[in-house]
């Protein structure tokens, strides 16, 4: 692992990783024999980047938060041959690089990367689109879409979850069937949660017990009558307790189909760029991950 691509997004975190820029290349030239820097301008410059250079490089880094990483793994995921991939952090939320145990600072997260620790990890496919943590419909799209720029930047990684309290009551009731490879479930739902990853909006709370490498998606039906005590556990921070929870339907899965009346946007880590029905599946140990 020599030759390094690092796509750069200089917007994220509020501008301050475009600071950094210099530094991180040349903390990554300690390690990497070659290390060269893209910037992205705009919206889907990450893909053209990737395109680009994935047959000369050994590794792609994403420097920017959650949608440049979005971007990038669904440029590298569908690839017949992948170079290994990382992530400095430099966004909100920032969750997979959380779940790979990147410290949460541009420059120590340069240096962790200079380790060269690698893992496979799970990735998840909905119809054509990839997701590393999350793929979900109902309230929680309803809320990613309410939160605007300035109440990220101010409240972080709270204001999904701040905006989630504020909706509660105005949830939207949905007819869904989930069909996985040993059962299938319909009911009435307010959210449906499908769980790669461990961190939703920077915190720990929807798949406590998740692993990404086990080859298999938590899945989570949420029913209007469990809300209230739902969110007040993630508020809480205590991880949600299904056992124990009237209301909300756990269930594991290797593939799962969705479908719903009526039809709902689909939000993949943050993204929402298509609608149910939707086909779901895991993509075992399919990418090769430099981890803290």
């Amino acid at each position: 692992m020599n030759r390094v691509a690092v796509i750069f997004n200089p917007a994220s975190g509020n501008r301050k990783l475009a600071q950094l820029q210099e530094e991180i290349k040349e903390i990554l030239e300690t390690a990497f024999t070659e290390v060269k820097m893209y910037q992205t301008k705009k919206s889907g410059d990450g893909a053209e980047i990737v395109r680009q250079v994935y047959k000369a490089v050994d590794l792609i880094i994403a420097a920017g938060g959650d949608g440049t990483v979005h971007e990038v793994i669904n440029s590298l995921a569908p690839l017949d041959s992948r170079p290994a991939f990382a992530i400095i952090p430099g966004g909100t939320s920032n969750d997979f690089s959380r779940e790979i145990s990147m410290v949460q600072q541009p420059l120590k997260a340069a240096h962790q990367i200079s380790v060269k620790k690698t893992k496979w990890i799970d990735v998840g496919q909905s119809d054509h689109h990839y997701f590393l943590n999350f793929w979900g419909i109902g309230l929680i799209t309803e809320v990613s879409e309410t939160v605007d720029s300035d109440s990220k930047q101010n409240i972080g990684r709270l204001a999904y979850y701040l905006k989630t309290i504020q909706s509660i009551g105005k949830a939207n009731v949905f007819n869904v069937k989930v069909e996985t490879e040993a059962e299938t479930v319909t009911d009435e739902a307010v959210m449906v949660i499908v769980g790669n990853g461990t961190y939703i909006g920077g915190i720990r709370a929807f798949f406590p017990n998740g692993d990404i490498q086990d080859g298999l998606f938590d899945i989570l039906i949420v029913k209007e009558a469990s809300i209230q005590s739902f969110f007040s556990m993630i508020q809480s921070k205590v991880g949600i307790q299904t056992q124990n929870m009237e209301g909300i339907i756990p269930l594991q899965a290797k593939r799962v189909t969705i479908e719903t009346t009526p039809s709902q946007k689909i939000d993949c880590d943050g993204e929402r760029k298509s609608e149910t029905p939707s086909t779901i599946q895991v993509l075992p140990k399919h990418i090769e991950m430099v981890i803290g």
